[in-house]
């Protein structure tokens, strides 16, 4: 029987977890954690992520095309 990477890694994981002290939640919190982190898993960055850089680059834009209107202002 032939072991795939994916099989040595769940054994790998698997004895990590037994040397992890034993978490001391009670059951409906770890609940609560377990389905809060599974509404999250393979689900991109949030759209709000994407907001501040591009205002950032908006204003920076916005800053240059004025300051390079003013240098031009000055040559002419």
């Amino acid at each position: 029987m032939t072991t795939t990477d994916d099989d040595k890694d769940v054994l790998g994981l698997a004895e990590l977890s037994r040397e992890l002290p034993p978490i001391d939640l009670d059951a409906q919190s770890a609940d609560r954690i377990a389905r809060r982190a599974g509404d999250s898993v393979g689900k991109g960055p949030s759209p709000r992520r994407f907001i501040e850089p591009v205002l950032a680059a908006v204003i920076v834009t916005v800053y240059l095309v004025w300051a390079l209107m003013k240098v031009l202002e000055l040559l002419g």
